[in-house]
């Protein structure tokens, strides 16, 4: 695994509408959220990149090791999917480990597991946690970039649309064994609910 590049990429730009106050710096044990999304991906990734808004770019300051940078312009606030064609564009690696800022409960454990199932014989991997997909807590072929771009173009922001023509490794969440991980802060009762 060590001769293959993964960068790491966190997805910051929501509006955070439904929450009230943005998410990536609610506290969670004493640390912003997006701090718990860094941990997660430091252990592997050879380069980290926080994707985000140009609202909240200056709030993320100087980071030691981190790249923060805003959508590409041609993309500017169309959603998750141009994050992770930023950060493509913006870093080259042969394999993207995307979370976004909102799973404080994500851990280093769950996504070592995601990278260790990485194969050339796939696109994507991504996990199935209650019959839902995740394909924002996912790793990405850097071959993908391009599909993703055309999805963009088309205006079809949907990071499911983006599975359908790809090879994708559904991981269930028995083979990761984490299924708290995915919890998604969208709300304060989400916050209150799974960990306040």
């Amino acid at each position: 695994m060590s001769d293959i590049k993964i960068a790491g990429v966190i997805v910051a730009g929501g509006q955070s509408r439904r929450f009230g106050s943005d998410k990536a710096f609610t506290l969670y044990k004493g640390k912003p959220f997006f701090q718990h999304s860094l941990q997660a991906v430091s252990s592997f990734a050879d380069e980290v990149i926080i994707v985000t808004s140009a609202r909240l770019f200056p709030r993320f300051g100087a980071l030691p090791n981190i790249q923060v940078v805003e959508d590409v312009d041609e993309f500017k606030g169309c959603g998750p999917l141009a994050g992770i064609y930023t950060a493509m564009s913006e870093y080259q690696a042969e394999w993207y480990a995307v979370l976004p800022v909102d799973v404080p409960l994500v851990t280093s454990s769950l996504m070592d597991r995601l990278v260790s199932k990485v194969d050339e014989r796939y696109d994507a991997i991504v996990p199935v946690i209650g019959g839902k997909l995740q394909p924002l807590l996912a790793l990405y072929r850097e071959s993908v970039k391009e599909t993703i771009h055309d999805q963009l173009v088309k205006e079809d922001y949907k990071m499911g649309s983006i599975l359908k023509g790809l090879s994708v490794l559904y991981l269930t969440e028995e083979e990761l064994a984490e299924r708290e991980a995915f919890h998604n802060i969208n709300t304060k009762q989400d916050y209150d609910t799974h960990i306040k």
